[in-house]
């Protein structure tokens, strides 16, 4: 990472992640006052840590970015942070409780998704998202009381999920395969075929989207916050709409830049809850 990113200010982060995922700054308005800016940081730093993970799709470039931000974040410990994003979440005064070993489990689990084995099953899926989900909302539960760092994993891995199936053709270009093979088993599809609109195609996403609503309906997601609360219920709603769609892949892609109404609702219930 160059040094002239460093001069970029917070809000033009914000903005540039704001316009990938809606629910972000929908978030940012029912965040308490005294800790917008740190949690869109945060927020930010995640969206960067996920691009490197699953958004570049050359091995070096990932690779430098993710061992720059694994010294950045030794760098924020020590208040000594270089980067407009890391510089306001070292403004925090616990930003000292998350330790290195914990930013490095960041870092480690990013570099896992970057090329990973295709899952048996969904439990297995999720399990390889977890390795990078689960310290990150470690961290983010540590530094963002009261928040569960449970809900928070849970809540990240589904988005991924949901994100991973709705650019399907990027995923599996770039080697990873969103959907579990007991799954393509079953509609009898090999891992080439996932990528052509076919009927098993359109049956075997559906079937999906099946398993992803109901691993939503066990997710309680106000006691992970705004941004969490937000993408749960918009997500819910977009997994319905494409699961009764002809074509259930278009239709996810097209629900990924709207949001429903519902997903205010559930970011101002979360943050009421935060703020107490």
């Amino acid at each position: 990472m160059d040094d002239a990113s460093r001069d970029v200010p917070l809000a033009s982060f914000e903005a540039k992640w704001a316009s990938a995922c809606p629910e972000f700054e929908l978030a940012l308005t029912f965040v308490p006052a005294a800790l917008r800016v740190p949690y869109g940081a945060f927020a930010c730093i995640g969206y960067e840590i996920e691009h490197a993970a699953f958004g570049i799709r050359e091995a070096q470039p990932a690779a430098l970015k993710l061992q720059w931000w694994a010294e950045e974040f030794a760098r924020t410990r020590d208040r000594s942070a270089r980067h407009p994003l890391t510089q306001a979440l070292a403004a925090l005064p616990g930003v000292a409780v998350a330790s290195l070993a914990q930013w490095q489990d960041v870092v480690v689990g990013a570099f896992a998704q970057r090329d990973p084995e295709p899952a048996a099953d969904a439990a297995a899926l999720f399990d390889a998202y977890a390795a990078l989900y689960r310290p990150l909302a470690m961290i983010e539960a540590a530094l963002f009381a009261p928040l569960d760092a449970a809900t928070l994993a849970h809540a990240r891995a589904l988005a991924r999920a949901v994100r991973e199936t709705a650019t399907l053709g990027d995923a599996l270009r770039d080697g990873r395969l969103p959907l579990p093979l007991d799954l393509l088993a079953r509609h009898r599809l090999a891992r080439g075929d996932l990528a052509h609109a076919s009927p098993a195609q359109a049956a075997a996403l559906r079937d999906w989207l099946g398993v992803l609503r109901a691993r939503h309906a066990t997710l309680e997601a106000t006691n992970g916050g705004p941004l969490a609360a937000a993408g749960a219920s918009a997500d819910r709603w977009r997994l319905r709409s494409a699961a009764a769609a002809d074509d259930p892949l278009a239709a996810l892609q097209a629900a990924m830049t709207r949001l429903p109404l519902r997903a205010s609702w559930a970011a101002w219930r979360a943050g009421r809850r935060w703020a107490r």
